[in-house]
């Protein structure tokens, strides 16, 4: 299933340098608070692309995901529906249909931003207090972590339906 739910993702939003470009586009038409968010989104992307990709493991990812940003405009109230103010609502791809991810579609771009930080902050809490423990499926975890990033990216973008 997450194998062929994340090939279904990438055969939708592309590849590592697809997104990265996306991201930089995304980063280049925002101001503020929403632009340094969208910087650390990216990076978070990045990392999650060498778990996709097979090139490291997450277990090495995993402590150098970043919340901080996210955390400190939480902390200042930020609307994260501001990091799209014209496209509020996330929408679908026909090809996600009853995919893990259907659960965002409809829902506001600040649902996902935080489904997408609590993921991270989950898995460092995991990873900080049980690093070894053989039963966690850290790659699986990394890259339901990656389609809610690629989901957000492709909904600003306008990729989605």
């Amino acid at each position: 299933m997450a194998i062929d739910s994340i090939s279904t993702i990438v055969g939708i939003f592309g590849n590592a340098i697809n997104t990265a470009s996306a991201f930089t586009e995304l980063i280049r038409t925002k101001r503020g608070e929403p632009r340094v968010l969208l910087e650390e989104l990216k990076k978070n992307n990045t990392l999650c692309w060498l778990v996709t990709d097979r090139e490291t493991k997450a277990v090495k990812i995993i402590p150098k995901l970043s919340a901080k940003t996210y955390s400190k405009l939480l902390e200042n109230g930020f609307d994260f529906n501001k990091i799209s103010p014209n496209k509020k609502i996330v929408k679908g791809h026909p090809r996600l249909k009853d995919k893990d991810l259907s659960a965002f579609v409809g829902s506001d771009v600040a649902k996902l931003t935080e489904a997408i930080y609590d993921r991270i902050n989950e898995l460092q809490t995991i990873f900080d207090a049980d690093p070894r423990n053989k039963r966690i499926d850290w790659e699986r975890r990394m890259l339901n972590l990656h389609k809610r990033i690629l989901l957000l990216m492709a909904h600003l973008r306008g990729w989605a339906e």
